[in-house]
């Protein structure tokens, strides 16, 4: 067996049959009474990332073992040959990554050969990510208050004078202001915010507006239902009604949120939106991703004895998740964050006042 052309990573189509069949079997496997997870009720992320590691794996082997592809896919995992794999990939990766990489490759494995015991190369992923250094510049400490307040000023700025039509650059800056104010509120994962669709995840129900974000579309697997709340709502029908309407340039576009030239607003620009506001006008670089660290923090200060309740916020399946976004369900949880928030601005105004008396 000559093998494919060895590279970094060996697409799906250049892998051993049997592997292609155990992965098969693995994703189509929706069994509920499975002793494993079933890759069937996966979300996509998680399937793309074990795939990706398999597959770096596999890349690594033709490069520097081409025969051991031969060899059954269980009988490949060694710990000789996760040692040299992870020198090979410590090469271009930091210490973190590298750590990430091997765990997905066990949750992949245990996916495919359930049959076997993986718990070696766990163990391995958890000293790996143990021994890695802190990560420099982890990101900056800030709460939900402060993306509010940022939000709500962009777009008061982006109010033209009365009897004077919208231009197209304050309607973008309506919608940047938007985007900071909804993050507050509403800490979804950065894909989820791009995807946000007007009739797919934007519910209105009487007076009252929904994100509704099935569990197909989420990293969990865990739906997301959130209310908007009474500050937010005005700002989300004033977009609707007017901004959004200015930006469109054809009805059947449906995103959520749209660029200057009126089609869907991509990842990079949100996060282009976000980095250049927050270094212009609060000095601090913050990502999408940020905003979820902010929640986390919010529960923390105001509500130290309820930061369980931040699980269920931000959908994490583990409470120890939800402690690495801390730094210093559903419905429930966003209700109780918004009392959340509103009792920190009314502090933050009380201290205001007196320090102004």
């Amino acid at each position: 067996m000559h093998g494919p052309e060895p590279r970094l990573h060996l697409p799906y189509r250049d892998w051993p049959e049997a592997d292609r069949l155990l992965w098969e079997r693995a994703m189509n496997n929706d069994d509920p009474f499975a002793e494993t997870p079933s890759g069937a009720r996966l979300a996509k992320a998680s399937q793309q990332t074990y795939q990706i590691a398999w597959r770096r794996f596999l890349g690594f082997l033709a490069t520097h073992e081409p025969t051991a592809l031969e060899l059954a896919p269980a009988e490949r995992l060694t710990t000789e040959r996760i040692r040299g794999f992870v020198t090979d990939v410590g090469a271009t990766r930091s210490p973190t990554s590298v750590a990430r990489l091997v765990d997905a490759l066990y949750h992949a494995a245990r996916l495919m050969i359930s049959t076997h015991d993986w718990t070696w190369l766990r163990t391995i992923a958890t000293r790996l990510r143990a021994a890695a250094p802190a990560q420099a510049g982890a990101g900056p400490v800030i709460t939900s208050v402060q993306l509010l307040a940022l939000g709500e000023q962009l777009m008061h700025e982006s109010q033209p004078p009365a009897g004077t039509p919208m231009s197209r650059t304050d309607a973008l800056l309506y919608r940047d202001g938007l985007i900071f104010a909804f993050l507050a509120f509403v800490p979804i994962r950065p894909k989820n915010l791009s995807e946000l669709d007007i009739e797919s995840h934007l519910i209105r129900e009487g007076d009252c507006w929904f994100v509704i974000i099935p569990r197909e579309k989420t990293k969990t697997g865990t739906p997301i239902e959130s209310p908007t709340p009474e500050l937010l709502k005005s700002y989300l029908v004033f977009y609707l009604d007017v901004v959004r309407q200015r930006l469109l340039r054809g009805p059947a576009c449906t995103a959520l949120w749209l660029n200057s030239q009126g089609g869907p607003l991509s990842y990079p620009l949100i996060y282009r939106i976000i980095s250049g506001h927050s270094k212009d006008r609060l000095g601090i670089h913050i990502t999408p991703h940020d905003a979820r660290d902010a929640a986390a923090t919010t529960w923390a200060i105001a509500a130290p004895d309820q930061i369980g309740v931040a699980r269920d916020l931000l959908t994490h399946r583990d409470l120890r998740t939800t402690k690495h976004y801390n730094r210093a369900k559903g419905v429930e949880a966003s209700r109780a964050y918004r009392q959340v928030i509103d009792e920190v601005r009314r502090k933050q105004k009380i201290v205001r006042s007196r320090r102004r008396g």
